[in-house]
């Protein structure tokens, strides 16, 4: 059962009507486009923080460095930030003109060329500044724990 009066049937994910209201039909698309928009604030909220962590560890055991993130910093990063951060972002009322833009076109990505492009740029941005924070660290005698400590909260202020 969907939204009030409609139903989804679990085939071809077809609506189906039970009721001729129009109200019901445009509370269906406005609580879909709700959903959809908060959808894509999330990922694109999550992502270039990912990719930065992705990018330290991969790079550090590449170059046969210090990995700069242990499991449990990620973790709790990520249960710390991404997901009581993207809470906030999940329920997030609907945008004021949420019923005034056309429909959308259902062959668009919720990662298009722009949000990959951006997801690439941020993460980047957010690696090399750790890898740099790291390179000025470590000349200077600071003990890994430490560099650990201040890169991830480099990631978390960064998010």
């Amino acid at each position: 059962m969907g939204i009030k009066g409609t139903e989804v049937t679990k085939e071809a994910a077809d609506m189906v009507l039970t009721d001729d209201n129009f109200s019901t039909i445009a509370s269906a698309v406005q609580e879909g486009r709700r959903v959809y928009d908060n959808l894509k604030k999330t990922i694109l909220f999550i992502m270039p923080t990912n990719l930065a962590q992705g990018l330290l560890i991969i790079i550090a055991l590449l170059a046969g460095n210090l990995i700069p993130l242990t499991p449990v910093l990620i973790l709790w990063m990520n249960m710390a930030t991404s997901a009581t951060l993207s809470f906030g972002l999940a329920f997030e009322a609907g945008e004021a003109n949420i019923m005034r833009r056309p429909p959308r076109d259902p062959r668009l990505h919720v990662m298009d060329k722009f949000a990959l492009w951006r997801v690439a740029f941020v993460g980047g941005m957010i690696a090399f500044s750790a890898f740099v924070l790291e390179a000025w660290l470590q000349p200077r005698g600071h003990s890994p724990e430490f560099i650990r400590t201040v890169l991830l909260q480099t990631l978390v202020s960064a998010q």
